[in-house]
């Protein structure tokens, strides 16, 4: 790889694949893949590694066939990891500031985030993610967006916590490890995939990135700029496959691949008389497309329907503005958006690839399929001013801080502090 141009590896690894991409960095929101892979992942269980030994070959093998792609090799990354045992929380810690002056330094901005991690803190855990909502110097209504050098008596600051398994980061470390690759930071996927797939003016007035993958569905929620919800569901694609494959008595693989071929969640776009032939356990079998599709909308029926309790018991629907962005490869089966706007009744569109991760022609359509749109947010996420503020270390850095959920989100706001 040039010397002249930055470079940096994103490394997504998913229930059922691992993903990567080498990019060039022209500029933070001009990066080039040069190197792009992906490959099965059959160690990881609903997020969960059940067997490192193939963890660590579905690294390898992706790895191996970027880096021969892009004529390079990969010597550290950044890594995107599931979300599945993810605890985000609502917290504040309250500080006086007791210098002479009463002028706010970054001694004053760790203390507040120690005490705000207090009441969250438990030994097996640790904070994956500090999301910096706003700080309210003196009680004011208002908050601030970076409290440095401002005087004040006392100030609060508001946080979206994200927690981790200690257990689980130290079972990816040795995946990557065993892959022989440093890790240059870990970051939870649904961040990555946010910066890859919402617009900034979508994060500006209220919206939910819903990303329903093979083993699990995150909902991250973000108003003003702020992750203020981040969720994972333990339902997922491989819910569907199993469905198909327990009602017409065929194998996973044989209920996977007419899934894909054939499947829909919405009825009124499939013709009656469409029939399907399929490899039962005891042999060709023949079923109208109309029942596989009865099948499948039963199970995202209910993904959908805990996603929207979800969203209610947050106080977070009615917030929606920009509705529902859809993302991950099962959004991607016809009849996902019309089914999204009928369940949780907002609207919903899919997710669009950033344009600020390209590739040459041969390669792009392949980069925008949904596989890549977590590692291409990590890309971005990589070289943004986000990982600065939210990482716990860079916290004593004098930072910008990010609006505060404001005047127009005070009902959410309540909600929140009454869950947490």
């Amino acid at each position: 790889m040039s010397e002249a141009v930055p470079s940096v590896v994103a490394i997504d690894i998913g229930t059922h694949k691992v993903s990567v991409l080498i990019g060039k960095v022209h500029a933070p929101d001009n990066i080039q893949v040069i190197g792009m892979a992906s490959a099965r992942n059959k160690g990881m269980n609903k997020g969960k590694i059940v067997s490192l030994d193939k963890v660590i070959t579905a690294i390898k093998q992706a790895v191996q066939e970027a880096e021969d792609m892009a004529e390079c090799r990969v010597h550290s990354a950044w890594v995107s990891i599931p979300s599945t045992e993810l605890q985000s929380y609502y917290a504040i810690g309250r500080t006086p500031i007791a210098n002479p002056d009463r002028i706010i330094t970054t001694s004053e901005v760790v203390r507040a985030l120690e005490l705000a991690k207090a009441s969250h803190m438990t030994a097996d855990h640790y904070l994956a993610t500090a999301v910096p909502l706003g700080f309210e110097l003196d009680d004011s209504t208002e908050w601030v967006q970076n409290p440095i050098n401002l005087t004040a008596h006392s100030m609060t600051a508001h946080y979206q916590l994200m927690m981790m398994p200690i257990a689980t980061m130290q079972n990816l470390d040795r995946a990557m490890k065993g892959a022989n690759i440093s890790v240059e930071k870990m970051v939870v996927s649904c961040l990555a995939t946010s910066e890859g797939s919402l617009l900034k003016d979508e994060k500006e007035y209220g919206v939910c990135l819903l990303d329903i993958g093979a083993g699990t569905t995150n909902i991250a929620v973000y108003i003003e700029g702020h992750l203020v919800l981040a969720h994972t569901i333990q339902r997922g694609g491989e819910n569907v496959t199993r469905d198909i494959a327990a009602v017409l008595q065929t194998t996973t693989e044989e209920a996977e691949r007419i899934k894909l071929l054939y499947g829909c969640v919405d009825i009124h776009q499939v013709k009656p008389e469409h029939m399907i032939q399929f490899e039962a356990i005891d042999g060709p079998q023949t079923i109208s497309r109309i029942e596989l599709a009865e099948i499948i909308i039963a199970r995202y029926e209910e993904i959908l329907s805990l996603v929207r309790h979800e969203l209610e018991q947050r106080g977070a629907l009615q917030s929606l503005y920009h509705g529902v962005v859809l993302t991950g490869d099962v959004c991607q089966i016809e009849g996902m958006v019309t089914l999204a706007r009928r369940m949780l009744g907002v609207s919903a569109h899919l997710g669009n690839p950033t344009v600020n991760v390209y590739a040459d022609d041969q390669h792009l359509s392949a980069l925008r399929r949904s596989m890549y749109a977590t590692a291409s947010g990590l890309l971005l996420f990589s070289q943004g001013d986000m990982q600065d503020a939210v990482e716990e270390p860079e916290v004593n850095k004098q930072r910008s801080m990010w609006e505060r959920i404001a005047n127009g989100w005070t009902a959410m706001n309540n909600k929140l502090k009454g869950i947490f």
